[in-house]
């Protein structure tokens, strides 16, 4: 072999070698790193035999190739995911399995407690961590376990005192029919629809399966993003109300809110309704979350009935002998009366366009109109659009305008 040729084949055989080591992992990198000495130092020998000078060309050479091409290799491949190449790197960067981990934490709540798998307050996946949370309700404690996805392993449990009775635990028997991997599917094909970005999700942003505090339904709580949560039930069923993000929804789910529980729509007993489409930018009037219709009933129940898009409704009803003369029926809101006054918002406050249909409203009693005390007044609709407080107005229920709000 000619040292010309030896020279070349050692500045890039060297090159190679060890932006191949510093590309991979694990045992491959021990390997090439190895390989690359023996190369060298064979290439090396047969150079001690070639003219004076030889070595101190091939060294400059094999300096050169590193610097030149080497070097921004090894840049280009660690940057672009060169690293973990490996196949226990591959492993590493895959999701985990929520099923699986179910699984695991209804093991681990048998091991908690005699009975444990059948007094669950609590079980939380994401990509971190597992944990579950077991009621000792002989000792009034909440036994709390945690698995870690980086070391795979148990920690040691803890326990602290709860105030939670058998009424906040649930069994293993009560979610065995929920697959919380399709679940989590099916949650963000829905939130995908209707435009939620899940690339703001954080790997703990996870899902959490328990009572709810108020009702004690049993629900899986899927966090989107740090703002935005949708709820299964113990099937891994999504609530059907996805219509709630857009305000043509907002009538036939307060109509459907108000039946099923008894209440006619046709009766004065309306305290109060807020809602606020499903939109980032819609912030302007009332306290009602993104999707969410919020309603405060009076007379012969007291009370609210809440729901949000992707969220089960939150009732909190009872008996009462109150009456309110400013109360109205939820016939009395059409959904012609909130268009003509989204649109004359609109035009007097020169929404842009961006803002036109991100609507937030109030519907209450007339507290402002002359003889408004002696009550029977249609209610008024406190109407925003977008973000700012100055774009909101007063209209009368047919979408007439009253006033600017203040």
């Amino acid at each position: 072999m000619s040292t010309t040729l030896t020279v070349a084949l050692l500045a890039v055989l060297t090159t190679v070698g060890l932006v191949a080591a510093v590309a991979t992992d694990g045992a491959a990198s021990l390997v090439l790193a190895v390989a690359t000495v023996v190369v060298a130092g064979v290439l090396a020998v047969r150079l001690r035999s070639a003219p004076p000078g030889a070595a101190w060309a091939a060294a400059l050479a094999t300096g050169i190739v590193i610097v030149s091409a080497g070097i921004p290799a090894t840049i280009v491949l660690t940057e672009t995911g060169g690293r973990g190449s490996s196949a226990f790197a591959a492993q590493e960067e895959q999701p985990i399995d929520p099923s699986a981990e179910l699984r695991r934490a209804l093991a681990k709540a048998g091991d908690l407690l005699p009975g444990g798998a059948d007094s669950v307050l609590s079980i939380d996946i994401d990509e971190q961590s597992t944990r579950v949370d077991v009621l000792d309700l002989a000792k009034g404690q909440r036994i709390s376990a945690n698995y870690s996805q980086s070391s795979d392993e148990w920690y040691d449990p803890s326990s602290t005192s709860t105030n939670d009775r058998a009424d906040a635990a649930f069994r293993s028997a009560d979610i065995v029919n929920l697959d919380v991997t399709a679940a989590r599917r099916r949650v963000d094909d829905s939130a995908r629809g209707l435009g939620v970005d899940l690339s703001r999700r954080s790997s703990s942003d996870g899902v959490v399966i328990a009572r709810r505090s108020a009702d004690k339904k049993l629900v899986a709580t899927f966090d989107l993003t740090s703002r935005v949560k949708f709820e299964t039930d113990q099937a891994g069923n999504l609530p059907d109300n996805l219509a709630l993000a857009k305000v043509d929804g907002l009538l036939p789910a307060a109509e459907r809110l108000l039946r099923s529980h008894g209440i006619d729509p046709a009766m004065p007993v309306l305290d109060e309704l807020e809602y606020r489409v499903f939109a980032e930018n819609a912030s302007s009037v009332g306290s009602a979350n993104p999707g969410t219709i919020d309603i405060r009933v009076t007379g012969s129940r007291n009370g609210t009935l809440k729901e949000t898009v992707g969220r089960f409704p939150e009732i909190r009803l009872y008996d009462s002998s109150g009456t309110s003369s400013r109360a109205f029926a939820l016939t009395a809101i059409t959904a012609a009366g909130i268009e003509k006054a989204r649109a004359e918002l609109e035009r007097r406050s020169a929404v842009p366009p961006i803002d036109a249909h991100a609507i937030s409203l109030e519907v209450a009693g007339d507290t402002t109109s002359p003889g408004w005390m002696r009550g029977g007044l249609p209610p008024l609709l406190r109407l925003g659009l977008g973000p700012g407080s100055d774009d909101q107005a007063y209209f009368r229920p047919d979408g007439t305008f009253v006033k600017a709000a203040p």
